[in-house]
């Protein structure tokens, strides 16, 4: 009976099945045909767009970067073409597979191109930006740019972009103006990405490079490309309209590389330094080197050259990196006593024929402090001019006294020392003027206080710290008489068919409000330096009167001083002024004079400037028979040969004892 039942249930239950396989079968017919519909009709646009964009690629076309040109013409920056071996994250299928098939390849020499180790860290970063090009290879050959191209089927997401690469021919020549190019790091890159920049993108670091960076970079055009499912570039999409970019600009600066050169040769291979040449009368920068340097190429090679090189050079504890002309400095020892002796010409407390009442007996007795001179043995009783010539510290310890700090600071002002000159590279540093108030100041944590006795080593260049282009404007003002200029390297800004964007003009930093005889006498003086038995003899130029001080600036890191030299000629109306630092050298007049003297002696005669004032002052080839310098009349004035102006401001001097440091006791042998 319960059998009977069962068979007769069957059919039953078998129809019940079937009838709920066809419903959900229906329904899930009927969802196909809505799907349908919304990604065919509903979501038409939207879907071509995104199949036109998996076989479009955007391409970002570089613009060539603008050039660096000095004021001959030579270019002292310019482009390549070159290579890099790409990864696009997203379209890499099996990363794993394309190590592999990458690490096959082998240059024209045999050597291996890729090794998976590396590739597979590179292929973890640039997931993190998976539709971002990544470079993986730069600057390869066209061998292996051919090998990748071949083998693309095997390499889906690898890429070959075509690219330029920095180029500077005159390598570490030029290296701390012009500067390097660099990776844009990735901490900077969310900043820059509104402005224009990419992933992976170069720009200027340091140097005129990174000071003109928007000049020179241009604008960036866009292409569209067609692409195969493995990235594979299959022409233009010419469709859309390709937007070209925009050329940067050149730079044309006052730079003459040729005298730079001529520089780095008279400079002294192992020591550390800085020469800097300009132009007194509109502030043209013809010369700024730094020594150590570095060749700038190492930053454009591929990552495997240049992270080896890199290395070497962050660990260099010399710094190659530093620009000396503008971010070292030194104290300018006894460069600085020409600043003194103008600022007691103004003063009206000495004249050119003035000596004080203490001869140089090599030392000069202070309260209880005994100060030195260079010379043990003495100079004897001496005028100002001789006081300059032969740098004498008895004589300037005694201005100093005399004329105070805050005189001696007012002209080191004017002539812009201890401040940024605003010349058009970063990194500059202020240095700093010392006397009671900024020593109080700076030293207040160290309880430390201003004493009368400091004085003595400000008027000789001890108490501040300046920079070699403050000492070439310095002394270049005190040549041209009349105004300081703003220094700049930039001279004109033109486009790539060399029409005239933008032209620099000669910006007055500071006027000098001086007298016509404190001027005569400071160039006299600075005439006399050079002459023969003066202590910068060796920076001579026959035919051309140059004028100059040697100084010699103790070093709390060395048992031997900076070697300084100043100069500028011809001495009544300089076309060039110079100044050159020798660290840890000795003698101003020994080491740090005669690498002016090089630098001089190769402007007037072998520079287009130089060799038309050579001519004017010499017609016939012959040294000029004038005098050279025509002093004005002398003011009359309150210190005479007999004794210090105003009477006995010396003799009554309190002791320099107490809260300051240790003294300087007397400038190294100049």
């Amino acid at each position: 009976m319960a059998t009977g039942r069962r068979i007769q249930d069957e059919p039953h239950e078998r129809r019940a099945k079937s009838l709920i396989v066809i419903v959900v079968c229906c329904l899930a017919f009927s969802v196909l045909p809505a799907n349908l519909y919304r990604l065919q009709v509903k979501n038409a646009a939207e879907n071509i767009r995104l199949s036109n964009e998996n076989s479009m690629r955007e391409q970002i076309v570089l613009p060539p970067r603008g050039r660096i040109l000095d004021r001959n013409g030579n270019e002292l920056a310019r482009n390549r073409p070159a290579y890099s071996i790409c990864v696009l994250p997203y379209r890499l299928r099996n990363s794993q597979d394309v190590i592999q098939s990458l690490c096959k390849i082998r240059d024209a020499s045999g050597a291996v191109v890729f090794d998976s180790a590396t590739l597979a860290q590179q292929f973890r970063k640039a997931n993190s930006r998976k539709f971002d090009l990544s470079r993986i290879k730069e600057d390869v050959s066209i061998d292996v740019v051919s090998i990748v191209e071949e083998r693309y089927m095997e390499l889906p997401g690898i890429v070959v972009e075509t690219e330029s690469r920095r180029e500077y021919p005159y390598g570490a020549s030029a290296f701390h103006v012009v500067g390097y190019m660099g990776e844009i790091p990735e901490k900077e890159f969310d900043t820059l990405r509104n402005q224009d920049y990419y992933w992976g993108d170069l720009m200027g670091r340091s140097g005129l490079e990174r000071s003109y960076e928007s000049v020179m970079r241009g604008k960036c055009g866009r292409e569209y490309l067609e692409v195969n499912a493995y990235g594979k570039s299959l022409g233009a999409v010419e469709s859309i309209q390709k937007i070209d970019p925009v050329y940067g600009n050149d730079l044309y600066l006052s730079l003459d590389i040729n005298l730079q050169m001529a520089a780095e040769q008279a400079f002294p291979d192992s020591l550390k330094g800085a020469v800097v040449a300009l132009d007194p009368r509109n502030g043209d920068v013809l010369v700024m080197f730094s020594n150590p340097s570095v060749d700038p190429n190492i930053f454009s090679a591929a990552m495997s050259v240049k992270s080896k090189t890199w290395a070497a050079v962050a660990s260099d504890r010399n710094l190659p990196l530093n620009n000396r002309a503008i971010a070292g400095v030194y104290p300018p020892g006894s460069t600085f006593k020409v600043l003194s002796g103008l600022a007691g010409l103004e003063a009206g407390s000495i004249n050119k024929d003035s000596r004080l009442p203490s001869a140089c007996g090599g030392s000069f007795k202070f309260g209880s402090r005994i100060a030195k001179c260079h010379k043990q043995t003495g100079h004897g009783s001496l005028s100002y001019i001789s006081a300059i010539q032969y740098s004498c510290n008895v004589y300037f310890y005694q201005l100093g006294l005399r004329i105070g700090d805050t005189r001696i600071n007012r002209y080191a002002q004017m002539f812009g020392l201890g401040d940024i000159t605003g010349i058009d590279l970063p990194g500059e540093k202020a240095g700093y003027l010392s006397g009671e108030k900024a020593y109080n100041e700076r030293f207040a944590s160290r309880n430390w206080r201003w004493t009368q006795g400091l004085v003595m080593d400000l008027a000789i260049g001890q108490q501040q710290v300046l920079t070699p282009l403050q000492l070439a404007l310095m002394v270049g003002g005190m040549g041209n008489g009349k105004n300081v200029y703003q220094p700049h390297l930039l001279n004109e800004e033109r486009n790539r068919d060399g029409i005239l964007v933008s032209q620099k003009r000669p910006h007055v930093k500071s006027r000098l409000e001086l007298n016509q005889y404190t001027l005569d006498v400071t160039r006299d003086a600075l005439a006399a330096v050079v002459r023969p038995g003066g202590t910068g003899s060796r920076a001579a130029v026959p035919g051309i009167a140059v004028g100059g001080k040697t100084g010699s600036a103790q070093n709390p890191h060395s048992d031997l001083s900076h070697a300084l030299f100043i100069a500028c000629a011809p001495v009544d109306d300089p076309v060039i002024a110079v100044a050159v630092v020798v660290e840890n050298a000795g003698g101003g007049g020994a080491v740090a004079a005669p690498v002016a003297g090089a630098l001089l002696k190769y402007f007037f005669s072998e520079t287009k400037e130089g060799k038309i004032v050579y001519q004017k002052y010499n017609p016939e080839g012959q040294k000029p028979k004038r005098p050279l310098v025509a002093l004005a009349p002398a003011p009359a004035a309150a210190a005479t040969d007999g004794g210090p102006a105003g009477g006995g401001a010396d003799e009554a001097a309190p002791a320099d004892i107490g809260t300051s440091p240790p003294a300087q006791q007397g400038g190294a042998n100049e």
